[in-house]
This record gives structure tokens, C-alpha cells and sequence, in this order.
């Protein structure tokens, strides 16, 4: 069988799933080294969300659960290489990467089955006698410096009132594995799970308290990149009084969902900071749902014509936008309850020693030394990987 040009071997592999790139490794020391580098670990990310390819869902609460969005016929169980209690969160997924807020809190890939516990925080917070503290995470991806961060956020209120008092903010980064404390942050969060899943656009984002209502009134955004606060404009029209609102993500943009008398509108914004790109992608009301379910977009299907539901986190759905009509998606092995959050396959590893440590001048030296190695094996990888493969 004559041999198969380089780049198209390595177009190959780059389409494949992370579970069988992983058995793949054992097949020669030259697939061990492409598959491991970095180059091909960001290329196999980037094809698998333009092909829109293993897209998965994680269940948690009890428990937690994997089901492939391809053929959401089973939830399987899944444990993970550290310890983890059911009532530990999991927040969003970046780029297949979880926080799982545990103690301490972990960065965790369930594919690449990598994980890295966080060190623990040194800064001390002291609370004030009238006061309780209430901490909440948050994670994302500086796309500027390459690097996933978490954010810590310590909240002071008022033990009777419960009204905000001020905050202290810590920040974490993969690359330089500790933890250090930035400017807090100037307004409060709202009651959250223990963290806010919304990243978009190298930011975090949180539906904040006006300081005259009651209600959520704005959205504000922190920058993980240059570490600075800003504000995302509403939807157009859009009602805060007896209104419940909520903030989510779905296909890459931001969404507000909008539950008023049973009847759900979810806004997405299709240019990120763009107030005119504002557009209702949806609105939906019983009998498609029932009275009073907290509704949650997670992911467009594979044709973009459908949007998969989590209905009060109890049931899923595919609501059709185009007949504007609903189906259940039954799963077998599903929990009767749950949260669910979207995620793609990715090799990204959280305990390798580039993930953990900055690279200086030597560090590069060897990272290129190991890229020249890699090329010059290239003869050796169609001879004898391919051929064994075949």
C-alpha cells in the first residue's frame, strides 16, 4: 500500500474522537508525539467545532453523566479520577474544560480524562461581626494570553438584610499555577449555585442588581484578558419589573432568557457588543412547556433548525424553530433530576508540564527542539503507523 502524504494522515487524525486518538498513541512513538503536541491538540479542537463533531451533554447533580448529542439515547455514568461528592457543581464547559467546585476546586477534562487541583488560596478574608461571606467561582479562557483562568469571588452582606456590602477577588491562572488577589469586584452577584457559567468572548457574565430595584437590571461582563468590568446592553424593550431573567449561552453567543406568566423568550446576540444584533430566537408557552418551568437553551442540533431545552432540569426537549413545535427526548439511564451543561470532546491536557509552568527561552528551545523531532519522524510515521492502523 504506497504511503499517504503526511498532512493528509494528520487531516485524519485530527477528525477522530479523543477516545480512540488516545489508544492511538500506542501504535508508535511518532503518533504518541503528534498527538500529544500542542499544535495538534489546538487543530483538533478548532476542526471539531467547525464541524460541529462530538458535541456532548454532562449531567450533574446526582451524579453526573455523559450522553452524546448524536444519539442522545443513554446517559452514561461517568467517575471522575478524583474525589467528588454529589453535591459538588460543575460549571461551564470551555473548550471540554469543567471547574468542578469542590475542596479544594479542580479543572477537570472528562475526555482527555486530565485533571489539575487548584492550590489552596493563602489570602485571608476576614467577615465582619453583622456580616456572612458567600463565595462564588467563575472560568473561562483568555484567548489573548492562552491560558484558563478562575476567578474567586468572596461576597460580604449584611447577615439581617442581606444587602451587599463589598467584595474581594482572587484569580487564578493555569499557566502560573497560583492564585492572586486583583480589585474586587463592584457590584454584586446574584444568588447563584456557587458560580456563573456564562463565558463568552474571553468574559464572564452576570445579570446584576440595579441599586433602586428589587430585580436583576443589566448585564455586566469582566474581561479575563486585561481583568477590566463593563457593561453588555439588554435586549431592546426588555422588561425587568415582573420579569424573571437569566443569562446563558448558546452556539458561541449570549442569550437572555426572559419568563413572564408562563411564556419564555429567549434573545440571542449575534455580534458580540453589538446592541442592534439583539434578535428573538425564540418564544414558547404551555402546552410546548409546562406552567411556571425554568427554561434553559443549551445547543443548537447539528442543522442549526433545532434548539435542545433543559425544562425546569427535569426533562429535555428539541423545539423546532422553524414549525415551531416540540419533542421530548427520552434517555434511558437519566436522572429524574439534574443540571445539564454542553461540551465538546478535546485532548487539552490539565497535568502536562506545559499547562502548569511559563515558558522561558529554554522552555521554548525544547518545545521547538520536540516540533523538529516530530518532523523529522515523519518517514518513521507512514511506515510504520499508518501501515498497522490499516
Amino acid at each position: 500500500m504506497p504511503n499517504l502524504p503526511f498532512e493528509l494522515i494528520e487531516d485524519i487524525l485530527r477528525r477522530l474522537p479523543v477516545k480512540t486518538l488516545k489508544r492511538f498513541r500506542a501504535v508508535a512513538k511518532s503518533w504518541c508525539f503528534l498527538i500529544d503536541s500542542e499544535n495538534f491538540i489546538k487543530s483538533h479542537l478548532r476542526q471539531t467545532l467547525m464541524s460541529k463533531s462530538y458535541r456532548r451533554l454532562i449531567l450533574g447533580g446526582l451524579g453526573l453523566y455523559i450522553i452524546d448529542l448524536d444519539s442522545p439515547d443513554r446517559a452514561h455514568a461517568i467517575k471522575p479520577p478524583f474525589y467528588y461528592k454529589s453535591v459538588d457543581a460543575i460549571s461551564n464547559s470551555c473548550n471540554g474544560i469543567v471547574l468542578v467546585m469542590s475542596e479544594p476546586p479542580v479543572l477537570w477534562n472528562p475526555f482527555s480524562r486530565s485533571y489539575k487541583i487548584l492550590p489552596d488560596c493563602s489570602i485571608e478574608h476576614r467577615t465582619g461581626l453583622d456580616s456572612y461571606s458567600k463565595t462564588t467561582y467563575g472560568f473561562g479562557y483568555d484567548s489573548r494570553n492562552d491560558d484558563y483562568k478562575v476567578v474567586r469571588v468572596v461576597e460580604f452582606r449584611n447577615e439581617i438584610t442581606h444587602r451587599w456590602k463589598y467584595s474581594e477577588t482572587e484569580i487564578y491562572g493555569l499557566k502560573s499555577n497560583c492564585w492572586r488577589k486583583i480589585e474586587g469586584f463592584p457590584y454584586p452577584l446574584p444568588f447563584l449555585r456557587g458560580h456563573w457559567r456564562v463565558h463568552v468572548n474571553s468574559a464572564m457574565h452576570s445579570l446584576v442588581d440595579e441599586p433602586d430595584h428589587i430585580r436583576v437590571g443589566k448585564i455586566m461582563a469582566f474581561r479575563l484578558e486585561d481583568e477590566k468590568h463593563y457593561e453588555v446592553m439588554m435586549p431592546p424593550g426588555t422588561r425587568v419589573r415582573g420579569v424573571d431573567l437569566s443569562l446563558d449561552v448558546i452556539g458561541g453567543c449570549l442569550s437572555v432568557v426572559c419568563t413572564q406568566r408562563s411564556r419564555v423568550v429567549i434573545w440571542v446576540m449575534k455580534d458580540y457588543g453589538v446592541k442592534e444584533s439583539w434578535t428573538k430566537l425564540l418564544s414558547i408557552s404551555p402546552p410546548a412547556i409546562e406552567r411556571d418551568d425554568f427554561v434553559k437553551p443549551l445547543v443548537y442540533s447539528r442543522e442549526g433548525d433545532k434548539i435542545l431545552l433543559n425544562c425546569d432540569d427535569k426533562r429535555l426537549v428539541w423545539y423546532d424553530l422553524n414549525k415551531r413545535t416540540v419533542d421530548e427526548v427520552s434517555v434511558d439511564g437519566m436522572p429524574f433530576v439534574f443540571y445539564a451543561e454542553a461540551c465538546v470532546e478535546t485532548l487539552i491536557s490539565l497535568d502536562g508540564p506545559v499547562a502548569v509552568k511559563k515558558q522561558g527561552p529554554q522552555g521554548r528551545e525544547n518545545e521547538k527542539a520536540k516540533e523538529k523531532k516530530i518532523r523529522n519522524k515523519r518517514d518513521d510515521f507512514l511506515s510504520e503507523g499508518f501501515k498497522l492502523v490499516l
